[in-house]
């Protein structure tokens, strides 16, 4: 049975914050009805007692009824409850980033390093730093001799150490397209998308930041000593998202692009040897 694409595995977790930015959307409301001529005719229409509880929410797209025996208070359907929703979409979207560069990187290391040999690996200080504390064991120093086991030596360790690391920053991205032969990632991937390339880099990592405030901190302002979570609006949350699902869809054609190059490399050198 194959495995899932890189796109698959990034779209699996995409699709979450999609679903709570569409769940949002529909759960706004200015307040629950609970009685007047609208509940009246919705009791009818279900044939429930007059004595029990509905609550009523409507908004221009969406007329919804939550029954009593549902057990939903009504501070569920306030705006500071949803707006949790809005934060969930931001660390899903934020998961689905990660979770698809390191797919992309374990499906394809192998073959870049089959074709690119000593040029592999990137010459970018920042990419460099990322791999600090790689290190090799003497056994492993010696397997490195051997040229037919050395790709796969190389490979299995960097896959193992991004795999250990955070990919969650806009470096990740910068790396992991450095390591599968992109030159200038972020610049590229702005170019697909016909942005400004310090927008895009921007708008991500704002939203990786949010990420980090939400998990870590709760969602507040680390610089000030409060309980109040800090205030998440639909549009700003639709924008960040958006554009990380936008710059790995981007990214994935330009890989996708570059693995073609490279299998025909692998093609040509295979009719070479057996000519």
């Amino acid at each position: 049975m194959n495995s899932a694409k890189p796109i698959e595995v990034f779209q699996d977790s995409f699709r979450i914050a999609n679903l709570m930015l569409h769940l949002h959307r529909l759960l706004e409301n200015d307040g629950l009805q609970t009685e007047g001529h609208l509940v009246s005719q919705i009791r009818s229409v279900l044939g429930a007692e007059e004595g029990e509880e509905l609550q009523l929410l409507l908004n221009p797209i969406f007329l919804g009824c939550i029954r009593e025996q549902a057990g939903v208070p009504t501070a569920t359907m306030r705006p500071l409850s949803l707006a949790n929703l809005l934060r969930q979409a931001i660390i899903s979207a934020c998961t689905a980033y990660e979770t698809y560069l390191s797919a992309a990187l374990k499906q394809h290391i192998f073959t870049v390093i089959q074709v690119r040999q000593g040029e592999f690996f990137p010459t970018d200080p920042e990419a460099a730093k990322y791999f600090e504390g790689l290190s090799l064991s003497i056994g492993e120093c010696f397997r490195l001799l051997n040229q037919q086991e050395s790709p796969t030596l190389l490979g299995t360790k960097i896959l193992s150490f991004v795999q250990s690391k955070n990919l969650g920053s806009v470096a990740g991205l910068k790396t992991i397209g450095l390591l599968l032969g992109l030159d200038d990632p972020w610049t590229r991937v702005a170019e697909k998308l016909d942005r400004d390339v310090k927008d895009v880099r921007k708008v991500v990592a704002a939203c990786i930041q949010r990420r980090n405030d939400i998990v870590h901190k709760g969602d507040r302002k680390p610089e000030e000593d409060s309980t109040e979570k800090q205030p998440i609006a639909y549009p700003w949350t639709l924008q960040a998202v958006d554009t990380v699902g936008h710059a790995c869809l981007a990214f994935d054609e330009l890989v996708a692009a570059k693995m073609d190059e490279f299998q025909e490399v692998l093609d040509a050198n295979s009719e070479s040897t057996h000519a």
